[in-house]
């Protein structure tokens, strides 16, 4: 008989552990489903206090009845930013919506050491008077940190005895490290917003600045052709009237507003040239390179004579650009390597293609002058020269025409050189689906 009650008892036993386990085990899913479904929100909320909100709300789903409140410093008070489930007292509720004082030990404890505070049995009377808080039967205090540094306090409270669990301990500080992290994301997402905010803003004033100083370079072109064209006109009108009386001191003075205004029309019309390059709207064509490079060295060879050339020219893409505006591309980067290379007895000018994932980048090459790479800065610049006008004639605007025209097709230019080594100039192109290589 004794013997079958303690088989029975270990029964008894057994059953209740497997119970125990069995609660366990159904605590623990429901653990990792809310902590599913709270990871998911924390993915598309950039706010902390609705954060902290679903925390909350999430983390009641998986407790007995209870409520939690969120408290940050302000002053010399604990303020409530976020509350969910009633407090049941209405005298408790009227001092969380006051303020605790910073000493209150729930709040003060959990702050200053930055780690959690479990009380199975709650303290009731050591925050505010016992008999606001006798119903509150176990606590939790969490301190929310971001960057590492503790913002405030993730208060749990129940209204029934509870032993503070390992998989509470587990649910309760994985929740506060996710939302910790959620915060530090949004906090990034903020500066990264208003860094883009900001760039927008200047992006957009830069486009308009330069806009008017395109349209302001273009009327100002355009209005000092006139006065220039007088003054050759009126010089013509001067020779001739004068004729067999003009004087070899006038003449020369003649010869000289001649100079200055021939001079003086250079810059005018490469202005006029880069104005209309940049408001010029692009037509987008399959464009063959090999055929535009044949076109633009015909129409170089009146600079061949007296010389001798080698152009080493590989197979080049079809792509889609302005043929147009492509065609001033090679027209100045032949033109400058033709330029460049006249004080060689040989002069070698290499052209080809490479083929990369998402673009095209052509490469003119020559053996010329080369120039000094620590003003490679200011070689696509308006006006900027890196040699003398007695050395080599230019209005100093050609590459500045490049790097607008490629820039517009989505591209960048880069060059190389070393002085009295030559020079290498390249470009990108992005690959379209309606353009592909030759074979």
């Amino acid at each position: 008989m004794c013997r079958g009650l303690s088989l029975a008892l270990d029964r008894a036993d057994q059953v209740k552990q497997v119970q125990l386990q069995k609660a366990a085990v159904q605590s623990r899913n429901r653990a990792l489903e809310a902590f599913a479904q709270l990871s998911q929100d924390l993915m598309f909320e950039t706010e902390r206090y609705p954060l902290v909100r679903r925390a909350q709300e999430i983390v009641l789903t998986l407790l007995p009845p209870g409520y939690a409140v969120y408290y940050e410093p302000e002053g010399q008070l604990w303020r409530c930013r976020s509350q969910v489930g009633e407090l049941g007292n209405n005298v408790l509720q009227a001092l969380v919506d006051a303020g605790f004082p910073l000493e209150i030990p729930t709040l003060r404890q959990p702050f200053e050491t930055g780690q959690p505070l479990y009380q199975d049995v709650y303290a009731q009377g050591s925050d505010t008077d016992a008999e606001v808080v006798k119903h509150i039967r176990a606590v939790v205090s969490l301190p929310l940190q971001v960057a590492r540094t503790t913002v405030g306090i993730f208060v749990i409270g129940l209204f029934h005895q509870r032993k503070w669990t390992a998989t509470d301990r587990a649910v309760l500080e994985t929740t506060m490290h996710s939302l910790s992290l959620a915060l530090e994301r949004a906090e990034h997402a903020r500066e990264l917003t208003a860094q883009r905010d900001i760039l927008d803003a200047r992006t957009r004033s830069l486009s308009a600045a330069n806009e008017e100083l395109e349209a302001f370079a273009y009327s100002v072109s355009h209005d000092l052709r006139t006065p220039v064209r007088h003054m050759m006109s009126f010089g013509n009108l001067l020779r001739r009237s004068l004729a067999d009386r003009l004087d070899e001191k006038s003449a020369r003075y003649l010869a000289i507003m001649d100079q200055a205004a021939g001079r003086m029309n250079t810059p005018i019309d490469a202005m006029l040239e880069l104005s209309r390059t940049s408001q010029q709207a692009l037509l987008l064509q399959p464009v063959d390179l090999n055929r535009l490079v044949i076109g633009v060295r015909q129409s170089l060879d009146s600079e061949l004579k007296g010389r001798q050339v080698t152009w080493t020219v590989s197979p080049l893409p079809l792509v889609m650009g302005d043929q147009g505006l492509l065609r001033q591309v090679f027209e100045n980067l032949l033109g400058n390597a033709l330029k460049y290379t006249a004080p060689r007895s040989e002069a070698q000018i290499e052209i080809w293609a490479e083929d990369g994932p998402h673009d095209w980048r052509l490469f003119v090459r020559d053996n010329g002058v080369g120039f000094d790479t620590r003003y490679t800065h200011k070689l696509f610049g308006v006006f900027q020269r890196l040699h003398r006008q007695e050395e080599f004639e230019g209005n100093g605007v050609g590459l500045a025409n490049v790097r607008r025209v490629v820039a517009r097709h989505g591209g960048t230019v880069t060059a190389e050189g070393q002085v009295g080594e030559g020079a290498t100039f390249s470009f990108t192109l992005p690959k379209s689906e309606d353009a592909n290589a030759p074979e």
